[in-house]
């Protein structure tokens, strides 16, 4: 998480996943303790987030849900605004509730937010098998690719290529993580599901390094793509590029539908640029 900080406030950058809401929780929660206190987000999935500096501030915790996810927790957060709790932020897919820290027991609160940790987090044997047939189909695909690299046009092939590669890094960076935490017990088994409730330093820092990737994934692609259509000035070529970003943007922008923003739409765009291609 990259962080940036004055005397009076400090932007987080928020890359947590999903299914790590109540790593997401705990944070800020921290965050409270040191005299911080939330007072905003941006971004429609809380990317980043704005956190004010308070000393006299009396100690307090939050509460996350998510908007639309069960009408038991919808019910909850409409109790929680007729009660007047007070509300931190909200945006059409979150909302924040600021409570009191030394709320303890097993209330409703409590109850709504095990369940959304619960339809939030990760079935272990699906996954599994998901992220193996698409790492299979990505060698297959990737193998193709090079036996026939030289029909068609090699410049689209070999940006082609690149990318997919850098994809399926990409996506190890992020998934070496997960595997780290899961390996060293961060991650909670209940019910054949597993979620995230801290995080650990090394993970932090892949996924560090695999934000920075991705973003030089896309802006090196897309110069690379500009300079292809400028230098070849040919229609047939023009068009493969456009079907080429075409795939990738249908398949990021339903792969986060489905998925919320976990980085396996990074393997999924890899798959369907090697099958469709």
């Amino acid at each position: 998480m990259f962080k940036k900080s004055n005397y009076k406030y400090k932007i987080i950058y928020n890359n947590y996943q999903f299914y790590e809401s109540a790593a997401l929780i705990g944070f800020i929660r921290n965050q409270m303790t040191e005299g911080y206190y939330l007072c905003g987000m941006i971004g429609e999935f809380c990317n980043i987030l704005k956190l004010c500096y308070a000393k006299t501030k009396s100690s307090k915790s939050c509460a996350i849900f998510h908007k639309r996810l069960d009408e038991q927790i919808d019910t909850e957060i409409e109790n929680m605004k007729n009660e007047g709790v007070k509300i931190i932020c909200q945006n059409n897919l979150y909302i924040i509730f600021e409570v009191d820290s030394d709320e303890v027991g097993e209330t409703k609160l409590e109850i709504a937010e095990k369940k959304q940790t619960n339809l939030l987090s990760v079935p272990i044997k699906k996954s599994i098998v998901f992220i193996s047939v698409l790492l299979v189909l990505s060698v297959i695909g990737l193998i193709l690719k090079i036996l026939l690299i030289e029909n068609g046009n090699l410049h689209i092939n070999i940006l082609s290529l690149v990318i997919c590669l850098a994809l399926i890094i990409n996506f190890l960076f992020y998934f070496t993580g997960d595997m780290h935490d899961i390996i060293f017990g961060m991650g909670t088994r209940t019910d054949g599901k597993i979620y995230f409730s801290t995080r650990t330093k090394f993970k932090d820092m892949l996924f560090h390094i695999g934000d920075i990737f991705k973003f030089g994934i896309l802006l090196g692609s897309i110069c690379i793509s500009v300079a292809i259509l400028l230098i070849a000035n040919d229609g047939v070529i023009a068009i493969d590029v456009l079907k080429m970003w075409l795939i990738c943007f249908i398949g990021g922008y339903a792969s986060r539908l489905r998925y919320q923003r976990s980085y396996i739409y990074l393997l999924l765009i890899e798959v369907l640029l090697v099958t469709l291609g």
